[in-house]
C-alpha cells in the first residue's frame, strides 16, 4: 500500500494549488445550511465535522480532509472525493453514486448501506473498511486495499475489478461483479 500512498501523495503535490483552494463562501454555505450543490471545497478542512444527511452532490472535495467526519445519511452523488481523507468517518447509508474516490484514504471508514452505485474507486485505501450490505454496482474498483475489507451482503453486481482485487476482502453473502454469491467468510 505505500505505493499507492506515495501515488496519491504525488498527485496532490503536482495539482495546481488552485485546484485544492476552496471557496470560503461555500464552506460557509454547508457549515449553515448542511447543504452545498456543486461547491468547492477542494483542498478544505472538515476534520471531525458533523455533516449528517448534508447535501454534497457534484460538489468538488478533491484533497479535503475529512477525518473522522460524521457523514451519515450524506448526498456525495457525483461528488469527486480525490485524493480526500476519509480515515475513520463514518458514512453510514451515504450516496456515493457515481463518486470518483481515486487515491482517497478510507481506512477504517464506516460505509455499512452506503450507495457507491457507478462510483469510481481507483488507488484509494478501503483496508478494515465495513461495506456491510453497501450497493458497489457497476463501480470500477481498481489498484485498491481492500485488505480486512468487509464486504458481507455487498452488491457488487457489473462492478469492473481485477480478479484478485476481493482475494483479501471479507466475503459473506455477497453478490460479485458475475451476479454469483460468495459465501467464503461466512
Amino acid at each position: 500500500m505505500t505505493l499507492l500512498r506515495f501515488l496519491a501523495t504525488f498527485v496532490l503535490a503536482v495539482l495546481p494549488v488552485a485546484a485544492l483552494a476552496w471557496e470560503a463562501s461555500d464552506l460557509a454555505r454547508l457549515r449553515t445550511t448542511l447543504s452545498c450543490v456543486d461547491c468547492d471545497l477542494g483542498g478544505a478542512n472538515l476534520l471531525r465535522s458533523d455533516l449528517r444527511a448534508a447535501t454534497l452532490t457534484g460538489s468538488n472535495l478533491g484533497g479535503a480532509t475529512l477525518y473522522y467526519a460524521i457523514l451519515i445519511g450524506a448526498d456525495l452523488s457525483g461528488s469527486d472525493l480525490t485524493g480526500a481523507d476519509l480515515r475513520g468517518a463514518n458514512l453510514f447509508h451515504a450516496r456515493l453514486d457515481s463518486a470518483r474516490l481515486n487515491g482517497a484514504d478510507l481506512t477504517g471508514a464506516n460505509l455499512a448501506g452506503a450507495s457507491l452505485a457507478g462510483a469510481e474507486i481507483t488507488g484509494a485505501d478501503l483496508g478494515g473498511a465495513n461495506l456491510f450490505a453497501a450497493d458497489l454496482s457497476d463501480a470500477t474498483i481498481s489498484q485498491t486495499n481492500l485488505a480486512q475489507t468487509s464486504l458481507r451482503r455487498a452488491n457488487l453486481t457489473g462492478a469492473r475489478t481485477e480478479a484478485d482485487a476481493l482475494d483479501r476482502a471479507v466475503l459473506c453473502r455477497t453478490l460479485m461483479p458475475d451476479g454469483r454469491q460468495d459465501d467464503r467468510d461466512c
